[in-house]
């Protein structure tokens, strides 16, 4: 075999394992999402390579009473931010699936509490009732095992991590370093999910603070990855977060509606240009009350 026909069937091994990867990784994603009375949960996905950094996932916890709602983004691209997807990925979905829960010390000990709430015996008991410890046990636990255990790889992943109790509309979340998700009503913002912890992974013991809001009726809850935001045109203009505002703050009827229209204004950007970053969003609606 020559140098010609070695190399050539060198790159059909590498790209046979590559799709290989592809459709393993896939099935790390949800193929259908848990869909509440009253509720409406949509994505959309697109890996800039073959194999992706980015995740996401919906799934019911507490005996189907609260909805995990999860989006991420590993440091890096390629197979190595790919790996790391799949792994931070089935952690923190094994560790919110726990039957242990932590006790309210843990839950609310010093500035790990909820921002703003009394450290009352009732508060505790009602936090726990939220489904705090799935919480706390899915970033905590996955922090620190990546962090001990694949500490030199210097692989860490922005994460937010929501329950949401589709009987209230209320939602806790830690937000580990990600893009801060949107709460959508009336045409306006109604509030941004900032930051209530570093990028998951990056030292052990790190502190991530619990927050919660509230989805009204009509509301919408939009959470992306920053390849959203980071869309390169061919000229190198990035999609920005101002167009984002503008399409966001535009009614829209369903959850997937919204992001159809952002998908495709993304698409019409990027127009022939080489994708730059995955693109992953998440959408969750409420539905309006009916009028009488």
């Amino acid at each position: 075999m020559s140098v010609k026909e070695e190399g050539l069937q060198a790159q059909k091994t590498a790209e046979r394992d590559l799709e290989i990867g592809r459709q393993i990784q896939a099935s790390f994603l949800p193929e259908e999402l848990p869909q509440a009375p009253g509720w409406e949960i949509a994505s959309r996905f697109e890996a800039a390579r073959l194999v992706a950094g980015d995740f996401y996932d919906a799934f019911p916890l507490s005996g189907g009473k609260r909805i995990g709602l999860l989006i991420g983004d590993v440091t890096d691209k390629g197979v190595g931010a790919a790996l790391f997807m799949a792994l931070f990925r089935s952690l923190i979905r094994a560790f919110a699936d726990q039957h242990y829960s932590l006790g309210w010390m843990d839950v609310l000990n010093s500035d790990r509490s909820i921002a703003g709430r009394s450290d009352s015996v009732g508060r505790r008991r009602e936090l726990l009732s939220t489904g705090a410890p799935a919480l706390k046990n899915a970033i905590d636990l996955t922090n620190n095992y990546i962090a001990r255990n694949h500490g030199k790889t210097n692989m860490f992943a922005t994460i937010f991590f929501g329950l949401l109790d589709p009987a209230n509309g209320g939602m806790i979340y830690i937000n580990g370093g990600h893009e801060p998700p949107l709460l959508i009503g009336d045409g306006e913002i109604k509030a941004v999910l900032n930051p209530t912890g570093p990028a998951v992974g990056l030292l052990p013991d790190l502190n991530f603070t619990i927050e919660q809001v509230e989805l009204e009726p009509g509301d919408t809850f939009f959470a992306y990855t920053d390849g959203v935001v980071d869309a390169r045109s061919l000229a190198g203009e990035p999609f920005g977060e101002e167009r984002l505002t503008a399409l966001i703050k535009e009614p829209a009827a369903t959850a997937a509606s919204l992001l159809d229209r952002i998908y495709g204004s993304l698409k019409a950007h990027i127009a022939e240009a080489d994708p730059f970053d995955d693109i992953t969003m998440l959408a969750v609606r409420r539905d309006a009350e009916p009028s009488d």
